[in-house]
C-alpha cells in the first residue's frame, strides 16, 4: 500500500520550487502520494505564494508527468541523489544530483532497448558486470531532476525493489 507524505502550506510557500519537486519526485519513487496541505485564507482565496507555487509545479508537470502520473515506485529505491518510477515496459529514473560523468546502480534483469530524456535527447546506457551505467551530457542536465526514460525489453512492474546504495559515480 502507498505511503502517503504531507507537507504543509507553510512548508510549500517556504521551499524553493526545486525543494517541493524534489520531494514529489522521491516521494513518487517510494511508491507513495503527495499532499499538499494548501487551504483557503478567511475570504476564501488561496494565498498568492502558495498559488505560484502550485503553478510552478503545475508547469513541471506539464513537461515530465509520464514520470509520475499511474506510475509506481522503483525498482531503485529513492535516495538524495536519484529515484525511479516505473510502468509497462518503461522505467523512469530521475538524478537529482550528478556526481562525475554518470550514474552507476545496480543493474536490473531487463535489457534496456533505448534511453532518451523526456526533456529531449539521448542518454547513453551501458549494462556490464551487474551493474547499469547511465550518462547524460553536462549541457543536457537539469539542475533540480534530469528525467531519463529507459524503454526495457520486458515488464518493468515485475521488477524487484532494490536500494541504490551502490549508487555512485561512474567514470566508465
Amino acid at each position: 500500500m502507498a505511503a502517503t507524505v504531507a507537507v504543509t502550506a507553510r512548508r510549500v510557500t517556504r521551499s524553493p520550487p526545486k525543494e517541493c519537486l524534489q520531494t514529489l519526485v522521491r516521494c513518487a519513487g517510494g511508491d507513495g502520494n503527495l499532499l499538499f496541505n494548501v487551504g483557503p485564507m478567511p475570504d476564501g482565496r488561496i494565498e498568492p505564494r502558495q498559488v505560484e507555487r502550485l503553478r510552478e509545479m503545475g508547469a513541471w508537470l506539464a513537461k515530465i508527468g509520464e514520470s509520475i502520473y499511474g506510475t509506481r515506485g522503483g525498482p531503485w529505491k529513492p535516495e538524495s541523489a536519484v529515484a525511479s518510477t516505473r510502468k509497462g515496459q518503461t522505467v523512469f529514473l530521475h538524478v537529482m544530483q550528478w556526481d562525475g560523468e554518470g550514474i552507476l546502480l545496480p543493474d536490473i534483469a531487463r535489457k534496456v532497448k533505448r534511453a532518451t530524456l523526456l526533456a529531449g535527447g539521448n542518454a547513453s546506457v551501458s549494462q556490464k558486470d551487474g551493474w547499469l551505467v547511465v550518462a547524460v551530457p553536462q549541457g543536457m542536465r537539469d539542475p533540480v531532476d534530469t528525467v531519463i526514460r529507459l524503454d526495457l525489453d520486458g515488464s518493468a512492474i515485475d521488477l524487484p525493489a532494490m536500494a541504490p546504495a551502490s549508487a555512485g559515480k561512474a567514470n566508465r
